[in-house]
């Protein structure tokens, strides 16, 4: 008996002790076992879509790691405080990314008011995508400390807070 169909040994019905491989009770004749044919999963028209945005966004907030890493002291209040943004803002992506891939799952028979949510849900995770290069941006061109840069880092930090703040409003 295998690890699988140990839990099978004796029939839900009268309690007859069962063989390995018995589809029918020797006691009561009732059906114990069937095979069932696995079920295949159906392949989305999203699916390309979020994996594409998951692997983008992948590359995109690795990189904005790289250069935080690069351009600032582990010990400086900067880096601290483009790596909270970041770490936060993986956080919300990877929750935004589960509750789409759920919804796609979910949505067998092309509902058309969840196919609209779901491609909310894209345009939410592709937001997160655009604030990402936007930081990499930032951090690419504004290497000096002027005070004009540090309005522009200011304001980054501000778009990525408000971006954080209304998904956790969604």
């Amino acid at each position: 008996m295998t690890i699988e169909d140990n839990h099978n040994h004796f029939c839900i019905y009268c309690g007859a002790k069962l063989d390995y491989g018995q589809h029918f009770c020797s006691q009561c004749g009732k059906e114990v076992y069937h095979d069932e044919a696995p079920v295949t999963p159906v392949r989305s028209k999203y699916d390309d879509i979020i994996n594409d945005i998951e692997h983008e966004y992948d590359l995109k907030q690795k990189r904005a790691k790289e250069l935080v890493d690069k351009l600032f002291d582990p010990t400086h209040m900067a880096y601290s405080r483009f790596s909270n943004s970041i770490n936060k803002s993986n956080q919300l992506f990877n929750n935004q990314l589960e509750v789409t891939k759920k919804m796609i799952e979910l949505d067998v028979e092309g509902n058309d008011f969840v196919e609209k949510e779901i491609d909310n849900k894209i345009i939410t995770l592709n937001t997160f995508i655009d604030k990402m290069e936007d930081l990499i941006n930032e951090l690419v061109i504004n290497l000096s400390s002027n005070k004009k840069d540090n309005d522009d880092i200011n304001n980054l930090f501000n778009d990525m807070d408000d971006l954080i703040h209304s998904v956790k409003d969604y």
